[in-house]
């Protein structure tokens, strides 16, 4: 009797244990599921969850059959987006569908279609940073898609999202037929229609490079990061010791990554007197920093295949085995321009196999090092590098496999590199300033005069669009050549925006109304529905700013062989609520092919720039000669 009882309270006892765990599973706070992100080349899809335990999400992966389809399951989710299903025009990925599978479990499930069957090996799913990340394997991409693999301007997060059309499919009811209580002629009930799918365009924000680090090893004195996703690198800067040390430091920043939360704020040891700290700088920017007597002597050498960097001192690599081929130049080309007041020289070098390379930058050039490429003729290259901008670019060959280019830089010129994603195509460019242009001094009455300067939209505020040309770039540029114009004649110019910002319509007047200017002129682009819409529009609301208007207006149709809309009363916002005259200028139509890629040119801004400063001139002397102010 004893021996039962003892058995009956053991029973209950694990069965309590066994009730509580299965209470936990099922009321265990279940993962958000926000947001499906595509990388541009359609290789990489990121799932970004609410989760930040990367142990506590689980997947589990199957076939669907007719047509042949692998799906995955990622189980104890809830999706807080819409159900969605993605149709792409190119790469292996033809559909993406994502939905809520089940409730009970709590279940989202993930249905992948491609233009040939899934294996098991191509396709990778791992987390990374509490979210998941699908990598397509094996893809052959196309030699035309570019990627960004370095920049010398400090990044925003922001810098790595496009905006790509794809398709998305949805279920649209079909109207009901018109009879009443849907009755048909001979009395019988009409057939409902049934609900239709449909595809319509929408656009989706795409991730263009995100690099997911996984995994970290240091070895000889050299660190290797392991990942998925596309790596890219901004120009390395240097720091001062850090306390208690003597050693300088060398910072390499990676933009737009997510470092495996594991790694985040560990050191490694590089050598006895060298060591390397890694960390997630920012929410999309991984930060490391080495600490070495000879902080410059260290690159990132780039892998073969955008997943992995090597870390290491260039004194020190000939021990390291870095590429499994060796590769050969087959076509090399240097274009040549000018744009928006700098020397734009863009070197594209093309080859045989995927290459092995570094970017090193010093004070006064940049050494692009090749490591497993060979240059059958390097004077001949040398040569074609000479016909841009710069001078004295040189090539040399560094080993029995491996050639450095070495491109002479200004003091303020900018490098940019861009690589295919079968790493067989380089493209990198250099922007110098060029010399600075002065405007002739002319006989004028600008002296004590000033004037607010309004380029239209910034920031998110893009104003019209065609062709991926935004009215808000424009404007800015414009806006610049006019402020350089005015200035160099005595007058005293403030911009209600310098940069690619948002500002207000009540803060641009607020500025030129604070400021107590003399005028205020604001520069836009106009846009119609009808593409063969073109010509100059000048637009004013005061009486008081009549003057203004004409001035500018017969300044620029008469220097400007564009088409004369006229001078239009209006209600614009800015020139309604200015207290000073005030006029907003359209300088054409970014809707009418051939008049916005006129506009884009330089020569064309420096026309209205200088058309406008004009008139603006003549308005000031006008009002000098009858003794207003």
């Amino acid at each position: 009797m004893i021996y039962h009882q003892s058995m009956i309270k053991s029973f209950v006892k694990y069965l309590i244990i066994f009730v509580c765990l299965c209470l936990q599973v099922a009321y265990a706070s279940p993962i958000k599921v926000n947001d499906v992100v595509f990388d541009s080349s359609d290789s990489v899809v990121f799932i970004s969850t609410s989760n930040t335990s990367e142990n506590t999400i689980k997947i589990k992966k199957g076939y669907l059959q007719n047509p042949d389809r692998m799906f995955f399951d990622i189980e104890n989710a809830v999706l807080t987006r819409k159900r969605g299903s993605f149709d792409f025009t190119y790469g292996k990925l033809e559909n993406l569908k994502i939905s809520q599978f089940s409730t009970n479990p709590y279940t989202v499930r993930v249905v992948m279609t491609c233009s040939s069957k899934l294996k098991p090996e191509d396709v990778k799913i791992m987390t990374v940073g509490g979210s998941i990340i699908v990598k397509l394997q094996n893809i052959k991409h196309s030699q035309d898609f570019m990627t960004p693999v370095y920049r010398e301007v400090r990044s925003d997060s922001y810098d790595y999202f496009e905006k790509v059309k794809v398709n998305e499919s949805i279920v649209v009811a079909q109207p009901q037929p018109a009879q009443i209580a849907n009755q048909g002629e001979n009395g019988t009930v009409a057939p409902k229609s049934e609900p239709v799918r449909i595809n319509q365009p929408l656009y989706e924000s795409k991730l263009r490079s995100r690099y997911f680090i996984s995994n970290v090893y240091a070895k000889n004195g050299a660190l290797l990061l392991a990942g998925t996703g596309i790596y890219n690198f901004e120009k390395p800067f240097y720091l001062s010791p850090a306390e208690g040390s003597t050693y300088q430091r060398v910072v390499f920043d990676i933009p737009n990554a997510v470092l495996a939360t594991k790694l985040r704020n560990k050191v490694f040891q590089l050598s006895l007197n060298e060591n390397v700290k890694i960390g997630q700088f920012e929410p999309t920017k991984v930060r490391l920093v080495i600490t070495s007597p000879n902080p410059e002597k260290y690159l990132a050498i780039c892998g073969n295949d955008l997943q992995n960097i090597l870390l290491a001192r260039e004194d020190k690599i000939g021990g390291f085995h870095l590429f499994p081929n060796t590769s050969s130049l087959v076509a090399a080309s240097l274009s040549a321009k000018k744009e928006s007041q700098k020397d734009v020289d863009k070197f594209s070098l093309s080859f045989s196999d995927p290459i092995v390379y570094s970017i090193k930058r010093r004070n006064g050039s940049v050494d692009l090092i090749l490591y497993n490429v060979n240059v059958d003729n390097v004077p001949a290259l040398e040569k074609k590098f000479q016909t841009g901008h710069i001078q004295n670019v040189s090539v040399k060959k560094i080993s029995a496999i491996g050639v450095k280019v070495n491109i002479p830089l200004k003091q303020k010129s900018t490098l940019d590199c861009l690589e295919n994603l079968n790493a067989t195509k380089l493209v990198f460019t250099v922007k110098s300033p060029q010399q600075v242009v002065t405007v002739a001094q002319t006989k004028n009455d600008f002296h004590g005069r000033v004037v607010v300067l309004d380029p239209g939209h910034g920031g998110y505020d893009p104003g019209a669009m065609r062709n991926n040309v935004m009215e808000k770039n424009m404007t800015i540029s414009i806006a610049k050549k006019i402020e350089r114009n005015l200035k160099a004649q005595g007058a005293t110019v403030i911009m209600t925006r310098t940069d690619d910002k948002f500002v207000s319509l009540e803060d641009r007047v607020v500025i030129s109304n604070n400021k107590k200017p003399d005028i205020f002129v604001s520069v836009h682009i106009n846009s119609s529905e009808n593409a063969s819409a073109h010509g100059i529009e000048t637009h004013y609301f005061k009486d008081d700013s009549l003057d203004l208007a004409k001035s500018i207006h017969e300044a620029m149709t008469s220097e400007i062989a564009e088409t004369n809309r006229g001078i239009l009363k209006s209600r614009f916002y800015v020139i309604r609520h200015t207290n000073q005259p005030s006029v907003l200028l359209e300088l054409g139509f970014i809707s009418n092919d051939d008049e916005r890629n006129l506009l884009l040119l330089p020569e064309q801004q420096e026309k209205f720039a200088k058309a406008i400063a004009d008139g603006i001139n003549k308005y000031f002397e006008k009002k000098k000669k009858t003794g207003t102010k």
